[in-house]
């Protein structure tokens, strides 16, 4: 299939922008926002720097800076001096973050399955299963270990 696009790939990709408008509404009943719920789920790996978030979130320092300014502000987030250069800051995620980040996967979660409630869940949460585990994988080669921690669970 050299130089043509998988047509699943396509509908894949259909999916997964349909599914982020509806994320992007599930976030308007929740107490975080889609970007908040970004930056917490790159910090449930560990405290980084802004510009290490703006990085994995591709988007600006400015932008960045403004979300970090307000989760810190709403205890989200609190910074602590880097160990490896006391110059520098760098984020970590609280427990209210934590529990914030994870009633909004909750949220999100109960939506899917209302949208999955009409089809074969079982297969298509199978399949998305091991896309994320791919995703996770691809995210982070050096640790094998981590893979499944972007889901939060370990794998049978």
């Amino acid at each position: 299939m050299t130089g043509e696009i998988d047509r699943r790939a396509i509908l894949l990709a259909r999916a997964v922008v349909v599914l982020f408008r509806d994320f992007e509404l599930v976030a308007r009943e929740a107490e975080i926002t889609v970007p908040q719920y970004r930056f917490l789920l790159f910090l449930k790996r560990g405290p980084k720097r802004a510009g290490e978030l703006a990085f994995e979130a591709a988007i600006g320092k400015p932008t960045a800076s403004a979300l970090i300014v307000e989760m810190e502000k709403r205890g989200l987030i609190t910074r602590e001096a880097d160990p490896d250069d006391a110059r520098s800051i760098r984020l970590r995620l609280t427990d209210l973050g934590l529990d914030r980040h994870a009633a909004f996967e909750t949220a999100l979660a109960r939506h899917l399955q209302g949208v999955l409630s009409g089809g074969d869940a079982d297969r298509i949460l199978e399949a998305t299963t091991e896309l994320a585990y791919l995703i996770d994988a691809m995210r982070d080669r050096a640790s094998v270990e981590s893979v499944g921690n972007l889901i939060g669970d370990e794998r049978d």
